[in-house]
């Protein structure tokens, strides 16, 4: 009796060990360290230069310098849709860029402005402000062809967008620089309706907007006015802690924290409510022109989780969410997607 508790404890404690194992290798690989999905990375330089990496240390070149610094980039499935001094596609993974000039895009050349264009993923659409029509163009094929927003509520007179955002709900939002107007998109067949504001964004800022899981950011870029967010697009509240610097870049890697680029003087982070510089590892005299989050997606369904900064002094990666920095490639960069 025993001898036959003693085997049948063995067996167990076997299986129990066979079934942890399994669950960690197959065939001898480790699961927690084979990636199923890497991210891809694009970074651009001041002078027009686009590169790509999978992994944040291994990097090729998909399109040499040609002078033009970049204003903004999105990607949809294999299309790159790129924003210099004109909108440039391509729907082979950048091995050719073809101009799409249908669109006249604001602001001004030279300008980073990552928001100028969305790519809403879960509708496949990508959105760009253009200084056309009512403001709001649109590609449902990747960025080939490009066709006006037409729908919009009756008497809306638009124009004047300059940048967009999509809240983790995927209700989509377009701001008009004109007289910060605010339009929203709730669905890909919605029309855009118009946001009236009871306590609007303060001062005669440019603002370009962005989110934090479901509430809305609105970044001054002069800096003069800060960072204000809102609930519902109506009531506007402004954060403390921002230096009066231009704000380049305004981000919330994976909506856990909230990000902004300053010029010249790194980076902040929303701690409690208030901004406070997180520059740790950082040249505290950086300028900061992007941020964007990425992730791997390992075999066993585990994700690791990198923050990367485009700056003026080389471009840095975080993986605590933004409080330290290493530096990962020299030189001056001007947008990261």
């Amino acid at each position: 009796m025993k001898r036959h508790t003693l085997l049948h404890t063995l067996t167990i404690a076997a299986l129990m060990s066979t079934t942890i194992l399994s669950c960690k290798k197959e065939n001898g690989i480790d699961n927690e360290t084979v990636i199923k999905k890497p991210y891809g990375l694009y970074i651009t330089s001041e002078k027009g230069e686009l590169l790509n990496t999978n992994d944040g240390d291994n990097y090729t070149t998909v399109f040499p310098v040609d002078g033009y610094a970049t204003r903004s980039l999105v990607t949809s499935s294999k299309g790159i849709v790129w924003l210099k001094a004109n909108l440039f596609v391509s729907l082979n993974n950048g091995k050719n860029f073809n101009p799409k000039l249908t669109v006249s895009i604001p602001p001004t050349p030279g300008t980073p402005w990552q928001t100028i264009l969305l790519s809403a993923l879960d509708q496949d659409r990508i959105y760009a402000a253009s200084t056309l029509n009512k403001g709001i163009y649109y590609s449902d094929n990747n960025g080939d062809t490009w066709s006006e927003d037409a729908a919009w509520d009756n008497s809306l007179i638009g124009g004047g967008i300059n940048s967009f955002t999509q809240l983790k709900n995927g209700v989509i939002y377009a701001h008009a620089d004109k007289d910060d107007s605010l339009y929203r998109k709730n669905d890909k067949n919605s029309n855009w309706t118009w946001v009236q504001q009871t306590t609007p964004l303060a001062g005669t800022g440019t603002y370009y907007i962005n989110h934090f899981d479901n509430t809305l950011v609105a970044t001054d870029v002069t800096g003069a006015n800060g960072v204000y967010y809102s609930n519902d697009g109506q009531n506007w509240n402004k954060y403390n802690g921002l230096p009066t610097r231009k704000l380049y870049s305004t981000n919330a890697p994976f909506d856990q924290v909230l990000l902004v680029g300053t010029d010249s003087m790194g980076i902040y982070r929303l701690q409690s409510g208030q901004f406070v510089a997180s520059n740790n590892g950082m040249p505290i005299n950086a300028t900061v022109f992007g941020i964007i989050g990425k992730d791997n997606v390992y075999k066993n369904g585990a994700r690791k989780q990198f923050i990367y900064a485009a700056t003026d002094q080389g471009l840095y990666r975080s993986e605590d969410l933004g409080q330290n920095w290493v530096m990962v490639k020299t030189g001056n960069y001007r947008s990261v997607y």
